[in-house]
């Protein structure tokens, strides 16, 4: 018998970054913090097509 999920819980923890006086980790976090920023309005987009219908 299929299963339908009809409700998800997403729970995030937001810290502060912390201040380092180099720039060498600064384009691996600006690439992944892009990646994450595509992935959520992802979500979001698909989200709102299943309250659309």
């Amino acid at each position: 018998m299929p299963v339908q999920i009809n409700e998800i819980i997403i729970r995030a923890v937001v810290n502060p970054a912390p201040v380092t006086s180099g720039n060498s980790s600064q384009p691996s976090q600006a690439g992944s913090k892009a990646a994450d920023y595509e992935a959520i309005q992802k979500v979001l987009e698909i989200i709102k097509e299943k309250q659309e219908r």
